[in-house]
């Protein structure tokens, strides 16, 4: 009877090992081999290689295609044990395919999140925008194909495709570079526009009694303490919480925070109590005061509202506005120069996770170089 449950407990831990869940038709996954995979024209090896697709690439699976027994394929040398599946051709610019033909990948090869972000797709973005041009904001759009993607009805969210064009039409705003983080620890710059977090208000209770929500309010002192200003959470038709930042005495300004949705931060300033607009995004200005970086994840359209522009100038300062598809910041920010900085980063589809699809994506650093 032993020598049954170890033969049953084996064959269980066999086919544990050979199978593979189904993947969900009509959803959208990524190529995770490294070395890219055969978009083929049918449902095996002996099938013509339509294309073969890069890493990050993004498909939507149509269905599952039905097999007896194991199926599995060679990959360098191992058997990788999956399942074949319909997909809908990709969307990319320079892809040309016949959209009746059906087109098939191996599953294994298939994943809902990257564990990192392909190189090539640092500079994918839906938006570019020269806030200072008096043209009609001389607004760059196209250059990433994920709106070609909507439009298709494949509607996935993350692309990664290589598009040269993208970084071309960033080439005089920024530049980036992967880089090794530890690398540039000892080059980190602090300057006069460091936010100072040691002092914090103390908050009391704001009574409001049509929202079960904690609301809050604290005095910030002004000229010295000769005075004070009072901040009070939002309660109204768009409520959200007045957070206290910290002070920068450069700016002789307290910071908080606005209107939540485009995550704002305001100025105050410590004399007087007036209110300014800083930055969509907490702002980090570089160690001479010269640019102001700032950022924020719009919620709905999917992508990273990135602001770069001119701060300590009289003139009409250059301000531009990139929104990013491919990557969201994480980790550490900082400055290496007065036009350089480092900055950590994810991929874009660790945003769009839950109980059932777990991302494991390896944080990266940008090098950031500021062209203007």
């Amino acid at each position: 009877m032993k020598a049954i449950s170890n033969i049953l407990f084996i064959v269980v831990l066999l086919y544990s090992a050979f199978a593979k869940a189904q993947l969900k038709p009509d959803t959208c996954y990524f190529i995770n081999a490294q070395s890219g995979l055969n978009l083929r024209s049918g449902p095996g090896t002996d099938y013509e290689v339509v294309q073969k697709l890069p890493y990050g690439t993004q498909l939507k699976v149509i269905e599952n295609v039905p097999s007896t027994g194991k199926t599995h394929i060679i990959d360098n040398g191992q058997k990788k044990y999956g399942q074949w599946v319909l997909v809908a051709p990709p969307t990319f610019y320079d892809y040309q395919f016949d959209y009746e033909q059906k087109m098939y990948v191996f599953d294994v090869f298939l994943s809902q999140h990257l564990n990192s972000i392909p190189r090539a797709s640092i500079y994918n973005f839906v938006e570019l925008v020269n806030v200072s041009a008096h043209d009609g904001h001389g607004i760059t759009s196209g250059v990433s194909s994920r709106r070609e993607m909507w439009e298709t009805g494949q509607q996935c969210d993350v692309r990664y495709e290589n598009n040269p064009a993208a970084q071309e039409a960033l080439k005089d705003v920024i530049q980036f570079e992967i880089i090794n983080k530890e690398n540039y620890i000892n080059q980190k710059l602090t300057g006069n526009y460091t936010v100072d977090t040691k002092w914090q208000p103390k908050k009391f209770k704001l009574e409001y009694e049509y929202r079960p929500v904690e609301w809050e309010q604290y005095y910030l002192p002004l000229d010295g303490g000769k005075d004070s200003i009072l901040i009070k959470d939002h309660t109204g038709e768009w409520a959200s919480k007045t957070e206290y930042y910290g002070q920068i005495d450069e700016l002789d300004s307290y910071l908080i925070s606005g209107f939540a949705e485009d995550a704002e931060v305001i100025m105050v300033n410590r004399t007087t109590g007036k209110r300014t607009m800083l930055s969509n995004g907490f702002p980090e200005i570089s160690p001479r005061g010269e640019y102001l970086i700032s950022e924020y994840f719009n919620v709905f359209a999917n992508t990273i509202q990135f602001s770069i522009r001119e701060f300590d100038v009289e003139t009409i300062p250059q301000d531009y506005f990139i929104s990013f598809t491919s990557w969201i910041p994480a980790g550490e920010f900082f400055w290496i120069s007065e036009n350089q900085f480092i900055m950590g980063v994810l991929p874009m589809d660790t945003i769009f996770q839950d109980d059932t699809s777990k991302s494991t994506a390896s944080l990266i650093y940008l090098k950031g170089t500021i062209q203007f």
